[in-house]
């Protein structure tokens, strides 16, 4: 049996969470879940993704995932399970199953083939999603859940790419954190250690090691544990102190050798 990992918009205040562990639980008893987040705001793909990309690389082995952020359920946008790096990912075709790494296969979910009697046409999650995520969980074959698709035809992450100008590395800020740290788009990768960030009106952070390296209101530019840079102020937002926020850009200025 392999794990099931959620990840919804779907807050703690309804029983709509509940309903999908039910489900699970349901169609395959004994399943192992796990809570990514069901704080992502109502109909944000973006964050979503976002999310989705940072919990990937710790996903126990061959686990499902069940994302559901769905502002066009009901609609004709398509519900799909794609296979990426070993794992199962049930979405809707929005962007979110296409937001952490190439897709070697795409299943678009078929109600009939699935065996599902009634589809709402407003909880996609309990109905549709969870049953097809219960399935996988089980090891059954994913041709058994609907027909095959193009990978290339799945509709685009909205999380934009770093772009890389000569000396200059231009991005976005991604997130804003409870802290109000701002999450860039920019790998710490890509730029050496003693490389920070501009952001605002022109304002340069230092680049540090921890948040305690930085002075008292100082912004500074660190790796997050996303592996992105971003902006802190630790004890304060930065997004609050800076007036930045998702969009914004950020630049890295490379030194010239």
């Amino acid at each position: 049996m392999r794990p099931v990992a959620l990840l919804t918009d779907f807050g703690d205040d309804d029983h709509y969470v509940g309903v999908l562990h039910s489900v699970l639980v349901s169609e395959a008893p004994g399943v192992e879940r796990i809570d990514l987040t069901h704080g992502v705001p109502p109909g944000d793909i973006w964050t979503g993704s976002y999310f989705l990309r940072c919990a990937w690389p710790h996903l126990p082995k061959a686990a499902v995932v069940l994302a559901v952020v769905d502002p066009g359920v009901g609609t004709t946008r398509r519900a799909v399970a794609a296979e990426v790096e070993g794992h199962w990912l049930v979405a809707p075709d929005n962007g979110l199953a296409a937001a952490v790494a190439p897709v070697s296969r795409v299943i678009v979910l078929d109600p009939d083939a699935i065996g599902l009697q009634t589809v709402s046409a407003t909880f996609h999650g309990r109905d549709l999603f969870a049953p097809a995520a219960a399935r996988l969980a089980r090891s059954a074959k994913p041709v058994t859940l609907g027909a095959k698709a193009d990978p290339e035809s799945l509709v685009a992450c909205p999380l934009p790419d770093p772009e890389r100008d000569g000396a200059t590395i231009r991005g976005v800020v991604i997130h804003v954190d409870r802290f109000g740290n701002l999450v860039s788009n920019i790998p710490a990768a890509w730029a050496p250690e003693d490389t920070g960030m501009r952001a605002g009106w022109d304002d340069a952070t230092r680049r540090v090691q921890t948040y305690g390296d930085a002075g008292p209101g100082e912004a500074v530019t660190l790796e997050g544990s996303s592996g992105l840079l971003e902006i802190a102020i630790p004890g304060e937002s930065a997004a609050i102190v800076l007036d930045l926020g998702v969009g914004d850009e950020v630049e890295v200025h490379l030194p010239k050798n």
